[in-house]
């Protein structure tokens, strides 16, 4: 908020005695002290204004508290944290605060996220990262907070994996994109590998307004693949209703629209978590699907919430 500069328009008499010189210099004094308080409270209603507009930026949190136990889910041992509530671009995420992400390499090239759930020998991710390509040739990371120290982490090849049976991919359009992986042997769990909590079938999460972090280690600019992070990056988004860049109309039960400004996922992230918090445990309610016109807009995610029971069949029958 501006405000103007006042006209003090105030001149001497020609002849002045001394009184009347301290006294023009006391007034003088007077009015600057009062112009600097005007200002002043000016620029404190401003500010004030300034920090009330921030409130509507997508912001998220949670206070679960750590469990070793094997079968917990959601909280991790070292909490994350959020540079700020209002988020333009990705920036680092604090090691090993999301011990669930994933990496699957394919014949040593990284090619797309995951997150571990249900078990510590199964992952989730989008079914256009593992359609078409050889099982032998795949292998799953955890604990890795950066790609380029691979030997951090722990590593597993895949026994077999599930593409749900409606997938379907064309040059506009991917549908039902979601695939369970069974690994070869259990990953260990410890302070940097653990599980994500899933909702459950009968909700219908996450919800229009509602803020959700992502993660992952995609391209940082659009259509430079030199651009893919080595650090695994996080940012806080919104679920928004249909636009322009993404339309759910026809399909709103298995996909989402999210994004905020130009902050969005891109080549690389697909499918890595998108994640919000039921009952204070960080939950995958989302998958990173795809995004028309390059980088930088409302991308789309499939809905977990509704692929429960294809989730659950997966691990129980591969």
């Amino acid at each position: 908020m501006q405000h103007p500069t006042p006209n003090y328009d105030i001149q001497a008499p020609a002849a002045a005695s001394n009184s009347s010189k301290i006294a023009i210099i006391v007034s003088l004094l007077a009015i600057v002290f009062v112009g600097i308080c005007v200002i002043a409270l000016g620029l404190g209603v401003g500010l004030g204004i300034g920090r009330k507009n921030t409130s509507n930026n997508p912001t998220t949190t949670t206070s679960c508290v750590y469990s070793n136990n094997s079968t917990a889910c959601g909280c991790a041992a070292t909490q994350p944290t959020f540079t700020s509530a209002r988020i333009i671009n990705g920036y680092t995420a604090t090691a090993h605060s999301w011990p669930w992400m994933v990496a699957l390499y394919y014949q040593g090239n990284f090619i797309c996220g995951g997150f571990l759930a249900e078990s510590y020998q199964f992952v989730i991710t989008a079914a256009h990262c593992v359609y078409g390509f050889q099982m032998s040739s795949m292998t799953i990371y955890a604990g890795l907070q950066t790609r380029s120290s691979l030997s951090s982490g722990q590593y597993r090849n895949v026994s077999n994996w599930e593409v749900n049976p409606n997938y379907y991919s064309s040059s506009t359009s991917i549908l039902n994109d979601i695939a369970v992986i069974k690994l070869s042997s259990s990953f260990d769990m410890n302070d940097n590998v653990g599980l994500c909590c899933l909702p459950s079938g009968s909700t219908s999460v996450p919800t229009v307004g509602e803020s959700a972090v992502i993660i992952g280690w995609g391209e940082t600019i659009s259509g430079d693949t030199s651009s893919v992070s080595d650090n695994l990056l996080q940012a806080v988004i919104e679920i928004q209703s249909s636009s322009s860049y993404c339309d759910v109309t026809s399909t709103s039960a298995t996909q989402f629209c999210a994004g905020y400004g130009t902050t969005d996922t891109c080549q690389g992230d697909s499918g890595s978590p998108l994640m919000t918090t039921i009952n204070n445990l960080w939950t995958c309610t989302g998958i990173v699907s795809f995004g028309l016109d390059g980088c930088g807009h409302s991308g789309y995610y499939t809905r977990v919430s509704y692929f429960r029971s294809f989730i659950d069949n997966a691990t129980l029958y591969l």
